[in-house]
């Protein structure tokens, strides 16, 4: 591995201090719900409030660009990845990440290089810690084995933030420049100048490393912004920030065949039923219970995917929010986009449906039916929905029906 000589002269400010915002980012859900909102919050914050000290001499000095930059390098050595999975898993509103798939999860140490993608400053690291899972994809001899895991948000222009998270090892010159972080899954303000191309650490036991773009200059296709996180409301299509030879070789294990390859999180549409949606006096983003999304799928972007957030916890123990109810519609008709006020109750049957594993002659409309979803168009703003899980008789309301807004 080489050295490069930027990052051992690094110049280097870090505030081990954690912000209003960063604490109270730091008692958001568990999973990858949590991660994203670590970063997300917090970097959002971090691009108007630069590192103290040294930082803001630094961030106020260094020539960033205006508006959308073209990476150079992509942020991971794609030969140790098996796929890119892009934005948008309905975990209940889509992810505003994607990320690389190792071909060799699980592995220690870490060993696949995280690289800058351009030039920049990073301004947020952080010093977490996780675990091997005790899952069978995972080795059993394995399970429970601790790791760091650390994030890094990279400035690239004035507008344009570069999330990275579930490194596993920083870069020995990045360490160094670090120094001794304290641990926390929240992240710590620094002013770090790279160049395109530097090493900033290694993944490994991790079985991916997220990725994301969050651009400050967008206006994304939400009906009621105010509702989202800045970086689920500024998430960027990465594809449109790289350029060759970065880019093929990302579309090259892309695992999405149809546009937008990077994937999508805004589906909203004035009057129709498609898109994300909140229980009438919801007060929150984390409040996972009280959401709906009804999109389409992140791999397979033609499949319409409903996204039931009630089974999830809003205020989670160690263990995390739990886990939505995820399903496709079996014949995959009719289309949300197309149903709007006066169009009636439209019952759409629920089968389990992604699969990573499977092959070319997969048929999810095969598989069988796990429950019915009743939907109904009351105004331009509002939905009534109820689920009948284990049956396909259904066709009426019942008092247990729900009403979400935007």
């Amino acid at each position: 591995m080489s050295e490069h000589p930027n990052l051992s002269t690094m110049r280097r400010t870090v505030d081990t201090s954690q912000t209003e915002t960063g604490r109270a980012a730091a008692l958001q859900p568990g999973r990858s719900m949590r991660n994203c909102l670590m970063y997300t919050v917090l970097a959002a914050f971090l691009l108007a409030a630069p590192a103290c000290g040294d930082g803001d001499s630094i961030l106020d000095s260094y020539p960033f660009p205006d508006g959308r930059v073209f990476f150079t390098h992509p942020p991971i050595d794609v030969a140790g990845a098996m796929w890119f999975i892009g934005m948008g898993e309905p975990n209940v509103m889509p992810k505003e990440h994607g990320g690389f798939v190792l071909a060799e999860p699980y592995a220690f140490p870490a060993s696949v290089p995280v690289l800058a993608v351009a030039d920049g400053v990073i301004i947020l690291a952080s010093n977490g810690t996780r675990a091997v899972p005790n899952i069978p994809d995972a080795p059993a001899a394995l399970w429970g084995r601790e790791y760091d895991d650390h994030l890094l948000v990279l400035k690239v222009s004035e507008s344009v933030l570069v999330n990275y998270a579930h490194i596993t090892t920083f870069h020995p010159t990045l360490a160094a420049e670090l120094g001794d972080l304290p641990k926390d899954e929240v992240g710590h303000k620094v002013a770090l100048v790279v160049q395109g191309g530097d090493t900033l650490g290694f993944v490994g036991p991790h079985g991916a490393m997220d990725f994301s773009v969050t651009d400050f200059s967008l206006e994304l296709n939400f009906l009621n912004p105010s509702r989202y996180p800045d970086t689920q409301q500024f998430a960027a299509h990465v594809f449109d920030y790289f350029q060759d030879p970065a880019l093929s070789l990302i579309l090259d294990i892309t695992f999405r065949k149809l546009p937008p390859r990077g994937g999508k999180v805004d589906y909203d549409v004035a009057g129709r039923i498609v898109g994300n949606w909140f229980l009438e006096g919801t007060t929150s983003f984390t409040q996972w219970s009280r959401q709906l999304a009804i999109v389409y799928d992140h791999i397979w972007g033609d499949r319409i995917t409903i996204a039931d957030g009630s089974p999830m916890r809003d205020v989670p123990g160690i263990e995390g929010p739990g886990r939505p109810d995820v399903w496709w519609v079996k014949d995959n008709a009719p289309l949300p986009e197309n149903i709007g006020v006066g169009d009636g109750i439209t019952k759409y049957p629920l089968i389990y449906g992604r699969d990573l594993n499977a092959t070319g002659d997969f048929v999810p409309d095969l598989r069988p039916v796990q429950g019915v979803m009743l939907v109904e168009m009351i105004d331009a703003g509002r939905i009534r929905v109820e689920v009948f899980k284990g049956t396909t008789i259904a066709d009426a309301f019942t008092s247990a029906a729900k009403v979400y807004v935007r």
